[in-house]
């Protein structure tokens, strides 16, 4: 069968032989399958809708639309719907086939989560950014980065001031978790990521990728037992969910990102 890219599925006397030591489970067999003889977990495929296809049109809307959520309503989020939206995570294109989701909508571990982020927000502050000779060092030895650096400081002293790292509480957080030692697992999480994000977008609800975040997360030993992620996982990507406090109304038509033509 030429659609499968590992060269591990073949027809052998009238018979399917698939060799599973090297199937990626990428599933393609199955999608193909005019007779759809092939399924997942004993569940048969469905034929596809394309009367339901989005055009152009929708497509450009949908991603037009798409914005950074950081300010949520006090909404909860139907499991059901969750466990829908984190399925399409399955769809992305991946490197490490074990990614695994945590899914978080117990607000008392979403508030465990926000006060380790704020710890560490105070940390930062009071060792990077109080000390006038660390922006002076930076200025000296690294002029490359000093505009990061001072782009983040009137952030971190806005959390401070309010009191959390949070703006508003999301209604979850989901995180996808993999072997630390399994190549490319970082990529593979955005691309679970993006279809988490652009499922859900379509379901009203906002996102956030809090990709900084996840490094302070990986570092809490207490929020790692808490969650249950083993010593050899780590988390290669983090998302928070909840209905937007806030609309978008215009699509910004002149932000484009730089072509180069070969």
């Amino acid at each position: 069968m030429t659609v499968c890219h590992e060269s591990c599925i073949k027809v052998e006397n009238g018979s399917l032989v698939i060799d599973y030591r090297y199937c990626s489970t990428c599933s393609q067999c199955i999608a193909i399958c005019p007779e759809q003889a092939l399924s997942w977990n004993d569940i048969p495929p469905v034929s596809f809708e394309k009367t339901n296809y989005p055009g152009p049109a929708q497509i450009d809307e949908l991603l037009g639309e798409r914005r950074t959520i950081r300010d949520f309503k006090k909404d909860r989020i139907d499991r059901e719907l969750l466990q829908k939206i984190v399925s399409y995570a399955g769809y992305a294109p991946t490197h490490n086939f074990n990614l695994r989701a945590i899914v978080i909508d117990d607000p008392e571990i979403i508030q465990k989560i926000d006060s380790t982020i704020f710890l560490y927000v105070k940390r930062l502050h009071r060792f990077v950014y109080k000390p006038k000779i660390i922006h002076w060092l930076v200025r000296i030895f690294a002029p490359k980065i000093e505009f990061e650096y001072l782009k983040a400081k009137p952030k971190l002293e806005k959390s401070i001031e309010r009191g959390r790292a949070f703006r508003t509480v999301p209604a979850a957080l989901v995180l996808i978790v993999g072997e630390k030692r399994i190549p490319l697992s970082l990529e593979s999480a955005q691309y679970a990521l993006y279809n988490i994000d652009l499922y859900a977008q379509t379901c009203g609800l906002g996102c956030r990728n809090m990709v900084g975040n996840q490094m302070i997360l990986n570092r809490s030993r207490s929020l790692r037992k808490l969650l249950k992620i083993r010593k050899d996982e780590k988390i290669f990507g983090t998302i928070a969910l909840g209905s937007p406090a806030v609309t978008y109304e215009n699509k910004v038509v002149g932000k484009q990102i730089p072509v180069q033509w070969n």
